[in-house]
């Protein structure tokens, strides 16, 4: 019965999340495609081989990469009646297509929609808070003073804790106008505080008869793989820049560390740094390397600012140099997935949210190595040439 539940739960915002795609907002900001990488495939594959994987040019355009714990502005969504939803609910028990079941709810759809405005995307740790902005509009544009009333406004877990009611969310309203904001934050690092959690708001249109019900989803992580610390130590190494991230690890794990470096000058960006690697409770600091060969190619000179770090770790149930190396370790990852099946636990947690950056000393362009980066592969491949 709970798992028919689910099933019904989940086809119903696939379905709610169709009806706002039908009717998607005008000026919706959205990241900006990449300027910066050329259009010629040939040359895009040469230029990406130029440089490592871990030390990479950062385009103005890649705003993923820029923005790593941002979030991108949620579409205007149509507001459909609790009334509506459970009329869908049991054309969907009745075994009715999903496309009949839009289509009728497209019908029953309100003139009102919604729209969440998050400060973040991500969530780390049990001092990061979410603040989402709730705001309800018109769909025709309409000199009509919209007034809401918050009815109820709770936290959900995630569907792989079993969706738990999580409590409560605290909220302000406007007094003037159609919107209001809710804040949260991870009471303990609890593991039911995890995942995809979902902001649920019941609320009342003056004016309308029906109540309605509004979701936003967003990523929580309470326990944290460790803290970045604020300390920082610069050094030159074969031509590249290193800088030194002071850390605190809580777990030997593998972890995704991820790091932006910017011009202090000009404020272009210019690497961005991703490592793949096992952190230990005896590391003091994590190395980001900055690519000599990215400062001489683009012209790059003066003081530059690093920023933007973030870690995520794989929270693993076997020893994490199985996942670094798969390869040398399939029977003992084969012999693990046999075993009996695990208690749910977290699958990624992160390292706490932090705002640190560093500044460096100046440097001239021709401080940086332009000796250009060789893989094994292709080093591999010159020496097949050559012969």
């Amino acid at each position: 019965m709970k798992k028919q539940r689910n099933k019904l739960e989940f086809a119903l915002a696939g379905l709610v999340l169709a009806c706002g795609l039908a009717n998607p907002a005008r000026g919706q900001a959205q990241p900006a495609a990449n300027p910066a990488l050329p259009n010629d495939q040939s040359k895009s594959i040469q230029d990406y081989r130029k440089y490592p994987e871990e030390s990479r040019p950062l385009h103005p355009g890649s705003w993923d990469l820029l923005h790593p714990w941002s979030s991108v502005g949620t579409p205007m969504r149509p507001m459909i009646s609790q009334q509506a939803m459970s009329q869908a609910e049991l054309l969907l028990k009745s075994g009715r297509p999903q496309e009949e079941v839009l289509s009728q709810l497209k019908m029953l759809s309100s003139p009102l929609s919604y729209q969440f405005e998050l400060n973040k995307a991500a969530f780390a740790g049990t001092r990061d808070e979410l603040q989402a902005r709730l705001t309800i509009t018109l769909a025709q544009s309409s000199d009509a003073a919209l007034r809401i009333h918050v009815i109820k406004s709770e936290m959900i877990g995630d569907k792989y804790f079993g969706s738990p009611n999580l409590g409560a969310v605290p909220f302000s309203c406007d007094t003037a106008g159609p919107a209001c904001t809710f804040t949260w934050r991870a009471p303990s690092a609890d593991k039911k505080y995890w995942g995809i959690l979902k902001l649920q708001v019941t609320l009342a249109v003056e004016g309308v008869a029906d109540q309605f019900a509004v979701r936003q989803l967003f990523y929580s992580s309470p326990m944290v793989a460790g803290r970045f610390t604020g300390e920082f130590q610069e050094r030159m190494e074969n031509g590249s820049l290193v800088i030194d991230a002071g850390v605190n690890v809580e777990k030997h794990m593998v972890c995704f560390v991820s790091g932006n470096l910017f011009s202090a000058d000009t404020e272009t960006p210019t690497h961005h740094v991703m490592r793949r690697m096992i952190v230990d409770p005896s590391m003091k600091s994590i190395s980001l390397t900055f690519f000599g060969q990215v400062f001489r190619d683009f012209g790059y000179q003066g003081a530059f600012r690093l920023q933007d770090l973030k870690a995520q770790c794989e929270n693993l149930a076997y020893p994490p140099e199985w996942f670094m190396d798969s390869v040398a370790h399939k029977a003992e990852l084969e012999e693990f997935d046999k075993k009996p099946g695990r208690a749910p636990e977290p699958q990624q947690i992160l390292f706490e949210y932090n705002t640190y950056s560093y500044t460096t000393r100046r440097y001239g362009n021709s401080a940086f190595s332009d000796a250009p980066w060789q893989s094994s592969s292709q080093k591999n491949g010159l020496e097949i040439s050559n012969k």
